[in-house]
């Protein structure tokens, strides 16, 4: 299970990735999946939604559209808005 930090904005998505490291945190920049498909088509793939939403608190994410988790289940991705 992960989770995903979706943007409008590629810099946004950059910048949110960059200071999620600087947390100390994994974070990948990953293309957004279609099941979603909104904003500039990047997201940030994350194992800790805290300090994600930590992160997201300090900056200014105006281009900041949703937090998903994702479940694969057999190459299946079950996705939820949170």
């Amino acid at each position: 299970m992960y989770y995903l930090f979706t943007f409008r904005s590629r810099t946004n998505a950059m910048k949110f990735a960059e200071n999620l490291r600087k947390e100390g945190k994994r974070a990948e920049v990953v293309s957004t999946p279609q099941a979603i498909s909104n904003g500039c088509g990047l997201s940030v793939k994350t194992l800790d939604p805290q300090t994600g939403k930590k992160v997201l608190s300090m900056g200014k994410y105006a281009a900041f559209t949703g937090l998903y988790q994702v479940k694969e289940y057999n190459g299946t991705l079950n996705i939820t808005k949170k």
